[in-house]
């Protein structure tokens, strides 16, 4: 979609990347961490200062320990240990079981390591998905593409199904501190049975409004981090480190500690911005409730409501200049649900002359559609 937007010079709130600045001593930090020749390559695990940082953070947030050399692993963004850790675990046969609509990397590689995928849909309905070939169960909150964040209900329930089993639970939380509305920014590392069975992902890319650095870590007991450093040592071994050492240096600052306190805050305002400016109009929606994605629901659009959403996304583009993403390749294909579904999702994670600009095209395809 962003190359079809490029391509018909469209307002990209496609891809999720946010177009606010990374925190200026953030990348001074960085830049004196090349200037002192921090440019050979990081340690395996990851920067000692900063998998100490992480270990506070866990600890300061919800009394969870974990151990600085043996449960902390850095990675090439949360994507690469997300993939290390599912080729680590998941053998040919292995049934995992993930949520859907699901962030499109965890399907293709548990395709590559052989695994079969069941598809929830919901946290309620993991339990009737889980049988004796059950390896792993992937959990996302805040959510993407939804924007749907799990209660401390959610997690008692999923501690209550997995006790007795061997499941693994691997919980992208990469948007945490972005919860709305008052919500609490909750992990699933806040549940001490469910914390000895889980692995628990971050990016500090979608904290700092720095995806392009690609730095992001995995959190679990030693004994599962053992076996998930096995892959990692052979796929990207270490990554980016005088932006980890920065990093390191400039979480030890207030700036920082104001920074992660105001970033959920930051992103539920531009998400209140953009729904405001689209009450009166045909598109249906319930506020994102954490995360930096809306989804909004096209099927009252009179002429769109009957069309696939990849077709109504490539029309948008295409005709209308604004691009966005379709949310049924978040689905199994041609599966009935990817079929029937009637939604785009718009990143907000932009300035807000972006977002009244996506607001404008968007009163504007409302209008169009009315009146065909």
């Amino acid at each position: 979609m962003s190359a079809l937007a490029a391509e018909h010079g469209a307002l990209n709130v496609a891809q999720g990347f946010p177009d606010l600045e990374t925190p200026v001593p953030l990348r001074e930090a960085v830049k004196k961490a090349i200037d002192d020749g921090v440019n050979q390559y990081a340690p395996m695990a990851g920067d000692v200062g900063l998998r100490e940082w992480i270990s506070n953070w866990y600890r300061e947030s919800n009394g969870a320990e974990y151990d600085v050399a043996t449960e902390i692993t850095i990675g090439a963004g949360a994507s690469s240990v997300i993939f290390a850790a599912l080729q680590a675990f998941v053998n040919e046969g292995d049934e995992v079981i993930i949520v859907d609509p699901s962030y499109d990397l965890y399907a293709p590689a548990v395709h590559l390591a052989k695994g079969v995928i069941k598809r929830a849909e919901g946290i309620e309905s993991i339990e009737k998905h889980l049988t004796e070939k059950t390896r792993a169960v992937v959990i996302n909150s805040p959510h993407n593409p939804t924007g749907d964040c799990f209660s401390e209900e959610d997690l008692k329930g999923l501690d209550l199904i997995l006790i007795g089993t061997n499941v693994l639970l691997f919980s992208d939380e990469v948007y945490r501190p972005m919860a709305h509305d008052s919500r609490p920014n909750l992990s699933a590392s806040h549940l001490p049975n469910l914390r000895n069975r889980t692995l628990i992902f971050g990016s500090f890319g979608k904290l700092f409004h720095a995806t392009g650095w690609k730095i992001g870590w995995v959190v679990a007991p030693k004994a599962i981090t053992r076996e998930l450093r096995k892959v990692h040592q052979y796929d990207v071994f270490s990554t980016g480190a005088p932006i980890q050492r920065g990093l390191a240096k400039y979480l030890s600052t207030e700036h920082s500690r104001e920074h992660l306190r105001n970033v959920g805050p930051i992103y539920e305002r531009k998400r209140n911005r953009l729904l405001e400016g689209l009450k009166g109009t045909a598109f249906r929606f319930t506020p994102a409730e954490g995360g930096y994605f809306q989804v909004l629901d096209y099927s009252q659009l009179k002429t769109l409501g009957d069309k696939p959403d990849i077709e109504v996304a490539r029309e948008l583009t295409i005709n209308h200049g604004l691009a966005t993403i379709p949310l049924s390749p978040f689905r199994e294909s041609q599966s009935e649900s990817a079929l029937s579904e009637r939604r785009l999702r718009i990143c907000f994670a932009k300035g807000d002359d972006t977002i009244d600009a996506t607001i404008e095209k968007l009163v504007a395809i409302d209008k169009f559609y009315k009146d065909v």
